[in-house]
C-alpha cells in the first residue's frame, strides 16, 4: 500500500495530481460495488474467468446456477431478453465452433438477441413520438416502418414485451385515429407482471398523455374517463405515488377529471383520503382548492367560495387555479361589481408576475380580458354577446374557453 510522504511540502501541482489519483480510486470503488451488487455480472464474469482457466467442473457449476438466474428473472420485459442473449452468446463462443452441427446456443441467442432489439427500439421509438406530440421538435426515428413490419411477424405474436411498444407506437403515430387506444391500453394493462415498476408507469404515462391530448385538442369527454380510470387502476397498484406521496398536480387533475365525468361522490371520498398523502407543504391549501372545486360543480357556491379564501396562496400555478375558480363563482352568482374589482386585481398580479410562463400568463390574460368584456356588456345587447362569442380566441390561446362560451350561450339563449 503506497503511503502520503507527509514530510514533503505539497504544492499545488502535487495536490492536484493527488486528487485526481484519489478521484480515480473512488471511481474504482463505485464501479466495484456496482459489480458486487449484482450476482448476475459476477456470474458471467466466473464464467469467463473459468474458461479461460479451463476449470469445467467449476464452470458447469456457474452455468447451471446462471441458468436458474436466467428463468428467476422478475421481470420478462427488453432487458431480460438482453441478460438472455449475452448468457447464450457466451455459451456459444465457449463450445466448440468448430464442430460442423447446429449449434443451439447460436439459435437461441440471436432469438433473443431479435427479442431485445426490436423491443428496445420500439420503446425509443414510443418515447420519440411522446416527445414530439409535446414539445416542438423532431427525431430521425430509424427504420420504424421496418419494425412494425417485423414485430407483426409470428415469432413475436406471443410476446407482451413487444407487442405493448409496437401498439403504443400505432397509437401515438396515429394520434386523431382513438380506435388504436382500446388495443394498446388492453395491452398495458394486461401485462403488469412483465415491466418493472418504473417501466410501468412509463407506459401507462404513454397512455394518460395521450388522454390528455384528446382532451385538449377535442375536448373528448370518453378520454376524460379513459384518464380517470387509469388514474384509478394507478392508485389501487401504488404506481402513482411517488416516495408514498401523492404529487399535488396529480391530486387536482384527477379530482377535476372526477367532477368532469360526474363522479361527485367517488372524487368526495377521494379528495378525503388521499389528503394525508399529499406532501406536507401544500396538503392543506392544495385539499382546500379541490374541495372549492367540488362545491363549485355542485353549485354550492357560498362552501365553495368559503373554502377557496383559506387557501394560502404561494405557489404560482396554485394561484391562478384559485384566481379562476374564483372568477367563475363571482360570475354565476351575479357578483359583478365585485367580479371587475377581482378581474382588474388578477390584470396586475399577472402584469407584475415575473415567475409565470410566459404562455401560461398570455392564456390567463385573454381569460381575464374576455371575461370582463362580457360582464361590461349589458345583458339585453344580445349582437354584442354574439360577437364576443364568434371571436374568442382557441382554447390553445385561452383558459377556460370552453367555460366562458357557455356563459355567452347562456346570454343568448335567455329571453
Amino acid at each position: 500500500m503506497e503511503k502520503l510522504d507527509v514530510g514533503k511540502p505539497l504544492d499545488e501541482k502535487s495536490l492536484a495530481h493527488l486528487s485526481s489519483r484519489l478521484l480515480a480510486l473512488v471511481e474504482k470503488f463505485l464501479a466495484l460495488e456496482s459489480f458486487l451488487a449484482d450476482p448476475w455480472k459476477q456470474q458471467l464474469a466466473l464464467l469467463q474467468e473459468y474458461h479461460a482457466l479451463a476449470m469445467p467442473k467449476h464452470y458447469k457449476a456457474v452455468r447451471a446456477a446462471a441458468e436458474k438466474s436466467l428463468e428467476s428473472f422478475p421481470y420478462h420485459n427488453a432487458d431480460r431478453y438482453r441478460e438472455q442473449y449475452l448468457f447464450e452468446r457466451l455459451q456459444y463462443e465457449h463450445s466448440d465452433r468448430n464442430q460442423r452441427a447446429f449449434n443451439e446456443r447460436l439459435q437461441s441467442a440471436s432469438a433473443a438477441l431479435d427479442a431485445w432489439l426490436v423491443a428496445e427500439k420500439l420503446r425509443d421509438a414510443c418515447e420519440m413520438l411522446n416527445y414530439e406530440a409535446v414539445l416542438n421538435i423532431r427525431y430521425d426515428i430509424r427504420f420504424l416502418d421496418e419494425l412494425l413490419q417485423w414485430s407483426a411477424a409470428p415469432a413475436f405474436a406471443d410476446m407482451p414485451v413487444v407487442q405493448v411498444y409496437r401498439h403504443l407506437v400505432l397509437l401515438l403515430q396515429n394520434p386523431d385515429e382513438p380506435g388504436y387506444f382500446e388495443k394498446a391500453r388492453a395491452l398495458v394493462t394486461g401485462a403488469d407482471r412483465y415491466f418493472d415498476p418504473e417501466e410501468q408507469r412509463a407506459l401507462y404515462t404513454l397512455l394518460l398523455n395521450y388522454c390528455t391530448r384528446r382532451i385538449n385538442r377535442f375536448n373528448d369527454i370518453h378520454f376524460l374517463q379513459e384518464h380517470l380510470e387509469i388514474n384509478k387502476l394507478l392508485l389501487n397498484n401504488g404506481l402513482i405515488f411517488e416516495s408514498s406521496l401523492l404529487p399535488p398536480w396529480k391530486y387536482t387533475n384527477i379530482a377535476t377529471a372526477g367532477l368532469k365525468t360526474g363522479q361527485y361522490d367517488w372524487t368526495w371520498r377521494f379528495i378525503h383520503d388521499y389528503r394525508d398523502r399529499l406532501p406536507a407543504g401544500y396538503a392543506e391549501n392544495v385539499f382546500r382548492y379541490n374541495l372549492a372545486q367540488y362545491h363549485y360543480h355542485l353549485k354550492e357556491y357560498d362552501h365553495a367560495q368559503k373554502a377557496l379564501l383559506h387557501v394560502e396562496i404561494s405557489d404560482v400555478l396554485l394561484n391562478v387555479a384559485v384566481r379562476s375558480l374564483l372568477i367563475k363563482v363571482y360570475c354565476e352568482t351575479g357578483q359583478d361589481d365585485l367580479l371587475l374589482s377581482y378581474l382588474e386585481a388578477t390584470r396586475l398580479f399577472l402584469h407584475r408576475n415575473r415567475l409565470m410562463d410566459t404562455h401560461l400568463k398570455k392564456q390567463m390574460q385573454k381569460f381575464v380580458e374576455c371575461t370582463a368584456r362580457f360582464i361590461k356588456t349589458p345583458p339585453f345587447d344580445r349582437e354584442r354577446f354574439q360577437t364576443l362569442l364568434d371571436s374568442l380566441p382557441p382554447a390553445s390561446e385561452m383558459m377556460h374557453r370552453e367555460w366562458l362560451s357557455a356563459q355567452l350561450m347562456q346570454k343568448l339563449k335567455a329571453k
